[in-house]
C-alpha cells in the first residue's frame, strides 16, 4: 500500500509528544479489550488444531471399473464445527473494534475534557476525506490537534487500496455483520494432499502415464469426488493408498475467501499496531528506529 498523503501537519518540534498510558494517565479499556481479543484468537486456533488432529479425515481411493483410473473421495464422519469457528471469530473481530473504540472515548474524555455528543464517540474509519470531516464536526475536532493527527494517519482514505482491503475497513463490515446481520461464512476446505501407495500395470509392457486431475470447485465434504489420478493404462492395487488431507478454516468475505487463522492472527497483530500509534504517535525524524509506515492491506484471497 503507498500513501497517497495524508495532509497531516506535524506538530512542532518544540512540544513534548503526549503519551497515553494506562492506568496512569489514560483508561485500560482499551488494552483489556485487546487481550481479550488476543485470548479468542488463540482459542480459535487451539479447537481448529484439535479438531483437525482428531477427525478421522480421510480420502477413499476408489478404483475405476475400467481400471484406467482412481477416484478420490472424500470421507469426513464428523463433519465440520464451522459454527464454533464463527463464533470464536466473531468473538475476536468484535473486542478488536472495541479496542479502537475504546481509544476514541478516553481521547474525548483526556484531560478531564466532555464531548459535546458522547453517544457519537466511536473510533472513526473513513473512506473519504468528506466522511473524516463529519467526524471532525461530530467529536473528533475538539480533541488535542496531535491526537487528531493520529486519528487521521490510520483513516483508509489517506492509501490507495491495491490489490486487497484496507484492513481497518475489512475489520469495520467484519463486525457488523456479526453483531447485527448474519453469521460470519466460515468454511472448511481442502489445503494439500499427499499421495503415497503401491499399484502395478496389469499389462508389464503397457506405458503408464499418470496425470492427477483435481475438481478446484469441490469443496470437502463426505462423499465428495475430489478428483481423479488417471493412469493411462490398466492397473491394480497391490497395497493401500495412502491420502492424507490437510483442512484449513476459511473465511468469505465479500466473495473473497481468505484462510480464517491467518487473516485473524494479521488483524490482531496490525490492531496492536494501531493502537500503539494511536497512545504513542508515529515514529519522529529524532527516533533511531524510524520507519516509512503504512496501514497493512489484508493480503491475497486463499488459494
Amino acid at each position: 500500500m503507498s500513501a497517497q498523503g495524508t495532509n497531516v501537519e506535524p506538530l512542532p518540534a518544540s512540544e513534548p509528544r503526549i503519551h497515553l498510558v494506562g492506568g496512569i494517565n489514560f483508561s485500560t479499556w482499551a488494552d483489556l479489550k485487546w487481550s481479550r481479543a488476543s485470548g479468542h484468537f488463540a482459542i480459535l486456533k487451539a479447537r481448529f488444531e484439535e479438531w483437525h488432529a482428531s477427525a478421522p479425515l480421510s480420502v477413499e481411493s476408489v478404483l475405476r471399473e475400467d481400471a484406467r483410473a482412481v477416484d478420490l473421495v472424500a470421507r469426513v464422519p464428523c463433519g465440520f464445527p464451522t459454527h464454533e469457528w464463527a463464533l470464536n471469530l466473531g468473538d475476536a473481530l468484535h473486542n478488536l473494534r472495541s479496542a479502537l473504540d475504546a481509544v476514541a472515548w478516553g481521547m474525548a474524555h483526556f484531560d478531564d475534557a466532555i464531548p459535546a455528543n458522547p453517544t457519537k464517540v466511536t473510533f472513526p474509519i473513513c473512506s473519504t476525506e468528506t466522511q473524516w470531516n463529519a467526524a471532525l464536526k461530530v467529536w473528533a475536532g475538539a480533541i488535542h490537534p496531535e491526537l487528531q493527527a493520529r486519528l487521521k494517519v490510520l483513516q483508509p482514505f489517506n492509501y490507495t487500496n491495491g490489490a486487497g482491503d484496507a484492513l481497518l475497513s475489512m475489520l469495520h463490515s467484519l463486525d457488523i455483520q456479526d453483531k447485527h446481520r448474519d453469521i460470519l461464512t466460515v468454511t472448511a476446505d481442502l489445503n494439500e494432499i499427499g499421495l503415497d501407495g503401491f499399484f502395478e500395470l496389469e499389462d508389464p509392457e503397457a506405458e503408464m502415464n499418470i496425470r492427477l486431475e483435481m475438481h478446484s470447485e469441490a469443496k470437502f465434504r463426505d462423499g465428495v469426488l475430489l478428483g481423479t489420478m488417471h493412469t493411462g493404462a490398466r492397473v491394480r492395487l497391490t497395497g493401500q493408498l495412502f491420502l492424507r488431507p490437510a483442512v484449513r478454516a476459511q473465511l468469505t468475505h465479500r466473495e473473497s475467501t481468505y484462510d480464517a487463522i491467518e487473516l485473524l492472527e494479521k488483524f490482531v497483530v496490525e490492531t496492536r499496531r494501531y493502537l500503539d500509534i494511536l497512545m504513542h504517535g508515529l515514529a519522529t525524524p529524532d527516533d533511531a528506529d524510524e520507519a516509512q509506515w503504512s496501514p497493512l492491506e489484508v493480503g491475497p484471497p486463499a488459494t
